[in-house]
């Protein structure tokens, strides 16, 4: 099976994920349009002139119309206190008991995210489900300032279930201050616009290809992140090698840090942010945890209003050994087509984006892991692509239905099989508890 991880890591696998604060855009459950459900099951995989797997599509048959079926509550539960989607999800949370003084809760938490793609390129075409993340764990509160959670990812197609740690860390967060410490395995979540927004709540199915190349997935560390006023901050310091647990501090280390400001710029609340990755591994396959890159810089501003969101962001590193530098920016505006579409509030919104990355070395780049690498492995050295998409959110980020394409353009100025021109297309699900 492919195996995915959280970052720009490898190909597939799982992430089942819960307790986290909020719901994302607009929070109140609504009923799902059955047949948009189910048109995610109507799977066809023609790559190599290879036949359906029956048992991936009866898996993910009955999946959707779970999904499909805990979704469908009717206007009848509205001006209801808890809707069904409301009992489902509180299923997870096993105790709570805010007043004690030794464990104030414990909960279930998972995350699944599966999906329908298809490329269609110059290069070559290609397509096929793929069970995204799926992972699963528990987080539990503590003593009142402190968290402990822990999250494992899951493997179907293999005999083990097991298929490595995804977190697996303790929180301090001391009442009454706005600060918060985590030691431990932690999902990389600390530098730029796109990998600073966990893939719960990202707008895109898939994150961009400059992010994809220079960010890590998992690392093996401690990390703090604070807020005065309108300044907010982070730094964090983390091993170079991670394993499907830990790892050890022998391979060198690298750091991070950030500092943002909020801002209220045309009438719109935001965040405008710098982040810093220093990599001070050394350049061997040990040093696993993070991608060959020295330096990252990257600046980067987000807003969202009612309806309108708006991200942009510039990256740029420098490689390990000195030879060269990538560089590039995104810009991904969202709006909220209609915010009600079945039922009180579950909107439908459309995203934009646009991105170009540039190498200043011949085949500095690499195509999207997901799914360009289906059909070309050669490099290249400009990129740009234009992603649009809708998004159902039918019970704010924890239950929403994605559709999606993007057209890509590889350019390869030294003409060795590196360029790439077609489109990318996606239906997804994305569920977590």
């Amino acid at each position: 099976m492919k195996r995915g991880r959280e970052g720009p890591g490898s190909p597939s696998s799982g992430d089942f994920s819960i307790a986290s604060t909020g719901i994302g855009l607009y929070g109140k459950p609504t009923h799902c349009n059955l047949s948009a459900c189910s048109s995610f099951t109507r799977l066809k995989k023609q790559k190599d002139g290879q036949a359906n797997d029956p048992a991936k599509i009866n898996h993910v048959n009955r999946l959707l119309v779970f999904v499909a079926l805990f979704s469908a509550n009717s206007t009848a539960a509205e001006g209801k206190p808890d809707s069904l989607l409301d009992s489902i999800w509180s299923v997870p949370k096993l105790y709570s008991n805010p007043d004690s003084s030794v464990v104030q809760s414990f909960a279930l938490v998972g995350r699944y995210h599966g999906q329908y793609w298809s490329v269609d390129a110059n290069e070559g075409n290609a397509r096929d489900w793929e069970n995204r993340r799926m992972i699963v764990g528990f987080t539990s509160k503590w003593f009142q300032d402190f968290t402990f959670q822990a999250q494992m990812y899951i493997a179907t197609d293999e005999s083990s279930y097991y298929d490595g740690l995804y977190e697996a860390y303790v929180k301090w967060a001391p009442a009454g201050r706005d600060f918060s410490l985590s030691v431990g395995r932690l999902d990389y979540l600390f530098t730029g616009l796109e990998r600073s927004t966990s893939s719960k709540e990202i707008t895109a199915i898939e994150r961009g290809l400059l992010v994809n190349q220079l960010m890590p997935a998992e690392v093996i560390g401690a990390h703090f992140e604070g807020k005065d006023g309108k300044l907010s901050y982070h730094a964090g310091v983390f091993s170079a090698n991670i394993e499907e647990e830990f790892g050890d501090m022998n391979d060198g280390s690298a750091a991070v840090g950030g500092v943002g400001y909020d801002t209220n710029w045309f009438g719109l609340d935001g965040i405008a942010q710098v982040d810093y990755l220093y990599n001070g591994s050394y350049d061997d396959e040990d040093s696993n945890a993070f991608r060959r890159y020295r330096h990252i810089l990257s600046l980067w501003y987000k807003t969202e209003g009612d309806r309108f969101g708006l991200g942009v962001d510039f990256t740029t590193a420098k490689d390990i050994d000195d030879s060269g530098r990538v560089w590039g920016f995104t810009i991904e505006p969202t709006w909220v087509l209609l915010e009600r579409v079945f039922a009180d509030e579950d909107p439908l919104q459309v995203v934009l984006r646009y991105q170009y990355a540039n190498s200043n070395n011949d085949n500095g780049l690499q195509p999207q892991r997901r799914y360009e690498q289906e059909v070309t492995s050669a490099n290249g050295d400009r990129y740009q692509a234009v992603y649009t998409g809708l998004n159902y959110y039918i019970y704010g980020n924890r239950l929403k239905l994605m559709l999606g394409g993007e057209f890509a353009h590889m350019e390869d100025d030294p003409d060795e099989g590196g360029e790439f021109r077609g489109w990318t297309l996606f239906g997804a699900v994305r569920l977590y508890f």
